[in-house]
């Protein structure tokens, strides 16, 4: 027998209505999903680097990138920051020019000390990717 998951003894608040709904996403959105520790004692100038150089530096520059997410953890000496990036199409994220990203890449350690920032993980490295079907908000 199924369970009533909305059953009338859930406790919602007087005159308030779910007006939250499904966006489905045709065609899927390309997933980046990227995983780094930065160490707290440089995470603001961190943040604001990589927000010029990165975010704007992709907004700007190629039309598939759709836009970003970016979530912290506190682990006290580091911060682990997740970032997801949404592009257009797989071909738009993977179609970008090598050799900038290695300039910014190397441009970026610079600016913000590449002791102070490593890669934990890239959501792509076992040559899989993810797609965004669907949101709900």
């Amino acid at each position: 027998m199924p369970i009533n998951v909305l059953s009338s003894a859930m406790d919602v608040p007087d005159g308030w209505v779910n007006t939250k709904q499904l966006y489905p996403m045709d065609p899927p959105l390309a997933v980046e999903h990227l995983v780094y520790e930065v160490r707290a004692s440089v995470f603001d100038h961190w943040r604001a680097t990589e927000f010029e150089m990165w975010t704007k530096g992709e907004a700007d520059r190629f039309p598939g990138f759709v836009g970003k997410e970016t979530w912290v953890k506190d682990l006290g000496e580091w911060r682990q920051v997740s970032i997801v990036i949404y592009w257009r199409t797989l071909d738009d994220w993977l179609g970008i020019d090598p050799a900038w990203l290695d300039a910014q890449e190397a441009r970026f350690a610079e600016i913000v000390g590449a002791d102070n920032v490593r890669l934990v993980s890239a959501g792509h490295d076992d040559g899989h990717h993810w797609f965004k079907i669907s949101e709900y908000r």
